[in-house]
């Protein structure tokens, strides 16, 4: 299954962090997390998916999204992912923000804070790089980097 990975972006450079609900069915607790989602026959291309998911999980329209080079491949529930990661800016103001079921609460935070807020499975010293490049319109890997998660 083709999936997407969108962190979010405001114009003061503050990345959203999602607070998600401990009635998921999959995870069964409450963590934080950045927007995520399957792809969807409807959509055209993966920007769309980008588009479509943080419209339904914050109510925000995304000015632009970024592919980042870099792909996460997992088994979730019996079934192979492949997740695309993009970085998208946003004009944000809270009261634009409206969750879905999904999310309980988000938090706008710092680079720091975000990368040491939310729940990730991989290097966080490499997450922290990959954005710091992203803040600035630049791309860490110059080619597709794929990491696996079991």
């Amino acid at each position: 299954m083709n999936k997407i990975l969108s962190f979010i972006i405001n114009e003061k450079n503050e990345f959203l962090s999602l607070l998600g609900s401990d009635k998921d069915p999959q995870f069964k607790k409450s963590f934080w997390y950045v927007v995520t989602g399957g792809c969807e026959d409807e959509d055209s291309s993966l920007k769309e998916t980008v588009k479509r998911e943080i419209k339904e999980e914050t109510n925000l329209d995304v000015l632009e999204s970024t592919y980042l080079n870099w792909i996460f491949k997992y088994k979730s529930l019996g079934i192979d992912c492949i997740e695309y990661a993009f970085i998208s800016r946003v004009n944000d103001t809270d009261t634009d923000i409206i969750l879905n079921e999904e999310n309980i609460d988000y938090k706008w935070c710092s680079l720091e804070e975000f990368v040491n807020l939310i729940q990730w499975y991989g290097d966080k010293v490499l997450l922290n790089k990959v954005l710091e490049k992203a803040i600035n319109n630049e791309i860490y890997f110059k080619n597709e980097r794929i990491e696996k998660f079991n």
